[in-house]
């Protein structure tokens, strides 16, 4: 009984890492394909020197 409760104690943070590890992959994804658009948008507004 008290492997049943230790194994739901690691629920939330492996949902939150699956979550995390998602949303890296998505971004990383989204840069490659507008990579020249986002540099572009940033030049325009001044922020890519800041990087």
């Amino acid at each position: 009984m008290s492997d049943v409760a230790r194994t739901q104690n690691w629920l939330p943070y492996t949902a939150l890492l699956l979550a995390g590890g998602i949303f890296t992959v998505v971004v990383f994804i989204g840069w490659m394909r507008f990579d020249g658009e986002i540099f572009l948008s940033l030049i325009e507004s001044g922020l890519a020197y800041c990087f």
